[in-house]
């Protein structure tokens, strides 16, 4: 294949005389890296960045098997000051890549599960086995070693129950060096009852052969009352429990559930029994509890008795929760949440919305509620008529989320990847001024509606962060999809003026730390300020995943020859190890563990 560099004119994303200082400018560089209908004349829906190839440069994996690796493509910018992408995807011949195409429910995970520096490749497959209309195809979930090249080896099985899996997360739930996988599973039979398959957590040993661990769920049916058994999960996470010490120790299993079904919190306590803090916390649903339908849905109702309901019982009046991200939004040390919902205005205000969630701590209790802020409010639901009879039914298709400086201001902003609803259903960007949240002006560039899967990476290392973001358009109205096929993209952040940005790759040494690092936790301290961030897995809604990457934007007032004072690293091991380096460069570093 002749490659040809292929230069992006200032004049894709028009730059107002309103656009300040340090924004960020989006490109869509999609063709221009090889990404294309020519290369890919499909839906895809499932992306995911990682470094495939094991040389330090974020890959692509497209539908869960098409493997494209990221190359050079010739100089950073042209003469005429237009940009350039500099980088270019080749896709790896698809009978090489030991890889095979996936039923459209099965979810995929990366990350290093031997240890041996290679990305490794888990499948958990769903398994529809209570629906009678479900044919079987025979393959169950398992993990394919990755060789390093971009190619894996033939799958191997994983010894977990049959079930209808929908997520899935790693991370080294106990500590011991190695990584353990949390499949999140939905209903038993979906449209059967309420009943949801309990979820499984799966302990590794160490010689890459897991283990089923049991959760309390597992004892229980389901009730409506408390809703002790399975509940349908649609995200999973492992993560450095927020509602502990900033400094990380204790692993927190988070259960995201859809079907307005209260989310779960698990940490284990000092006997090690596993416990759902999420109540105590603030994370199993929004304060807005009484289930009750809106005036205009029960006035429907009278003449259409499809539209007649009963107000939901407590069990259902919450959230359909899909997907959630963790960081520091304030810099206080404290680690907050951004929960992503998926929310339809019949439902009335009991159903949760997509919300940040603050890490609070009362000075004289020490307790940690997770709350909301007034001014950060995300929704964009439409202003309801005087008449609270007249229907007023909307959507918020709010299927991924994650938070990453965008604009480099030293605070982590919002992304919203919104689909599956005709309502102008779009990708978004939220910006943390440090007072509220601001929609992010259309100069940003990003213009994608029908958004689904969202992964991050720094794709030509220039320290800024870019986003993948596959598209469908279900439920789209014959107008809007004529002439249109739906698209994944890539963004690229192409601005020249934005501050200065450190970014890392961590190595765990592969014998009390994961290779991958994953559960890290990173501090620099710049200047009298500290910023902290950890390195979270894959887990969230259907495996989402960024590329393993720390990445801190440091505001404004910093020249790139300045250094960082102090960077330190606790390693997720049983010790917490902490890793101390002083007087580091500004910019892009490869830190392995002390040996």
């Amino acid at each position: 294949m002749i490659r040809m560099l292929l230069f992006i004119p200032l004049t894709m994303a028009l730059v107002t005389a309103q656009q300040a200082v340090h924004e960020p400018l989006f490109l869509d560089v999609t063709d221009a890296v090889g990404l294309g209908p020519e290369a890919i004349d499909q839906t895809v829906a499932r992306v995911a960045f990682a470094d495939l190839n094991s040389n330090g440069h974020p890959d692509l994996l497209v539908d869960r098997h098409r493997v494209f690796l990221n190359e050079p493509a010739g100089d950073d910018h042209a003469s005429d000051g237009s940009h350039s992408v500099g980088r270019f995807f080749r896709e790896l011949p698809p009978e090489q890549t030991g890889l095979d195409p996936l039923d459209r429910h099965a979810v995929i995970a990366l990350a290093d599960l031997n240890n041996n520096g290679h990305l490794d490749l888990v499948v958990a497959e769903f398994i529809d086995q209570h629906n009678p209309d479900w044919v079987d195809h025979g393959r169950r979930t398992g993990w394919h070693a990755g060789r390093g090249d971009g190619t894996f080896g033939p799958r191997t099985p994983i010894d977990t129950p049959p079930r209808p899996t929908v997520s899935i997360a790693i991370g080294d739930v106990t500590r011991n060096g190695h990584l353990d996988l949390y499949l999140g599973n939905t209903y038993r039979q979906y449209g059967g009852g309420w009943e949801g398959e309990p979820n499984d957590l799966l302990l590794n040993d160490g010689e890459a052969d897991w283990t089923r661990a049991p959760l309390p769920e597992d004892d229980h049916a389901f009730n409506p009352e408390t809703d002790p058994g399975g509940r349908p999960t649609f995200g999973t996470m492992i993560l450095n429990n927020p509602a502990e010490d900033a400094h990380g120790g204790a692993v927190m299993l988070l259960e995201l559930n859809y079907g307005r079904r209260w989310n779960r919190a698990w940490v284990q306590n000092d006997k090690g029994d596993w416990i759902d803090i999420a109540p105590e916390i603030g994370l199993d649903g929004d304060d807005i509890r009484h289930g009750r339908h809106p005036e205009w849905l029960r006035e429907r109702a009278k003449t259409d008795p499809r539209f007649d309901r009963d107000d939901e019982k407590p069990f259902r009046a919450n959230g359909n929760t899909f997907d959630a991200a963790v960081g520091d939004l304030t810099n206080d040390g404290r680690f907050d949440l951004f929960i992503s919902e998926v929310t339809h205005g019949w439902a009335g205000d009991s159903s949760d919305r997509t919300r940040p969630l603050f890490n609070e701590r009362d000075a004289a209790t020490d307790d940690v509620r997770f709350v909301e802020r007034d001014a950060y409010v995300v929704d964009r639901v439409p202003p309801p008529p005087e008449d609270p009879t007249v229907p007023h039914n909307w959507n918020q298709g709010d299927l991924f989320c994650a938070l990453a400086d965008l604009n480099h201001s030293g605070r982590l902003d919002f992304i919203i990847a919104s689909g599956d609803y005709p309502d102008d259903q779009r990708l978004r960007f939220f910006i943390n001024t440090g007072e509220g949240a601001e929609l992010a002006p259309n100069h940003w560039g990003i213009d994608h509606d029908g958004a689904q899967q969202i992964s991050l990476a720094d794709v030509n290392g220039n320290g800024r962060l870019d986003l993948v973001v596959g598209q469908t358009f279900r439920r789209f109205t014959p107008e809007q999809r004529e002439g249109r096929s739906p698209r994944m993209r890539l963004f690229m952040n192409m601005a020249d003026d934005l501050p200065p940005s450190v970014t890392m790759r961590l190595r765990g040494n592969g014998r009390d730390t994961n290779r991958s690092a994953i559960g890290a936790i990173v501090e620099i301290e710049i200047d009298g300020r500290v910023l902290r961030a950890q390195l979270i897995g894959p887990g969230g809604h259907a495996g989402k995943q960024h590329d393993f990457l720390i990445h801190f934007g440091l505001g404004a007032g910093f020249d790139p020859s300045d250094t960082i004072d102090e960077l330190r690293i606790i390693w997720p091991n049983r010790n917490g190890t902490v890793q101390t380096l002083r007087d580091v460069p500004l910019g892009s570093h490869v830190i392995e563990q002390d040996r």
